[in-house]
């Protein structure tokens, strides 16, 4: 049982991993944070909305609709353009990086301001953390004149805010003792409110550009983060309980590794050193106390 869990969240880490790297393939084929974000949640809302019909619409699946609002403002549309907005001026190295780094660290304040949570990330995870960020910045200034990204640090400040946005998602979800896979159903149906929003300004562009752009975007983030992932990442902790939460480690690995091998992007020591950091320090931040 306990090699299945493993292969579970192995998968997941490939998933969430691999995410700005696809968003990346579909930022070359002319599509933008708008397109990308509708193909997400056009096919994910309508995959998790025989679930939410059958969990209650009228008080959005359990969770009460004031507050199923503020949890889709913070993980929906708005989240996603945040998130993949800032591959327009970063790489897709920085935000397997920078992403992974800030939520636990944000988590872990938010934690401590709205729950009363005084199990914080360790000092040395911490450190990792920061220093593995710091490492990459430097590295990116530094090599900024010779690349393509020379405002690189807007997409940064935008992972950092999605960072956010997400850290209070899950804060939020634990203070109001939600049911994941509820809110999960709120957010992906609520995002199809944005579909119509969508095409009433944007018309039928989309349907102009590269098909098979299209379909990869829609069934990896449709499908693949929005729904397949987080079930694995539920089998996984069934399987495993809270040490499943360790494989996020191994985000900033497989993000880097395949924006090198995959987008072309370049290998420099700054990004080495700092994924080898912040994967340490994400280690040490998840790990159960006392383990």
């Amino acid at each position: 049982m306990g090699s299945v869990g493993l292969i579970y969240g192995l998968l997941v880490a490939l998933i969430w991993g691999a995410q700005p790297v696809v968003a990346s393939f579909g930022y070359r084929a002319s599509l933008d944070i708008f397109d990308l974000t509708v193909l997400r949640f056009a096919v994910s809302g309508l995959l998790m909305l025989p679930f939410f019909i059958k969990a209650g619409a009228r008080n959005a699946a359990g969770t009460g609709w004031p507050r199923a609002l503020v949890l889709l403002l913070l993980a929906g549309p708005l989240y996603n353009m945040v998130l993949v907005g800032g591959l327009h001026w970063a790489p897709a190295s920085h935000s397997s990086l920078i992403y992974p780094a800030f939520t636990p660290l944000f988590t872990s304040l938010l934690a401590k301001l709205m729950l009363d949570k005084r199990d914080g990330i360790p000092m040395l995870g911490l450190g990792l953390l920061l220093a593995g960020v710091i490492i990459v910045k430097a590295g990116s200034i530094l090599q900024a004149p010779s690349t393509a990204y020379t405002e690189a640090w807007r997409g940064d400040l935008l992972f950092m805010l999605a960072a956010l946005m997400w850290s209070f998602y899950t804060v939020l979800m634990r203070r109001w003792n939600t049911n994941p896979l509820a809110v999960v159903s709120v957010v992906q149906v609520g995002g199809l409110l944005y579909v119509p929003v969508y095409f009433y300004f944007a018309g039928t562009s989309l349907f102009q550009l590269d098909a098979g752009a299209i379909a990869v975007q829609a069934v990896y983030q449709g499908l693949l983060v929005s729904v397949v992932s987080v079930l694995l990442f539920n089998l996984a902790v069934k399987q495993l309980g809270a040490k499943a939460s360790m494989f996020t480690a191994l985000m900033p690995i497989v993000g880097v590794s395949l924006a090198i091998a995959v987008l072309g992007e370049t290998l420099t020591l700054s990004l080495l050193l700092g994924a080898v950091l912040i994967s340490g320090g994400l280690f040490l931040s998840l790990k159960p106390v006392g383990k």
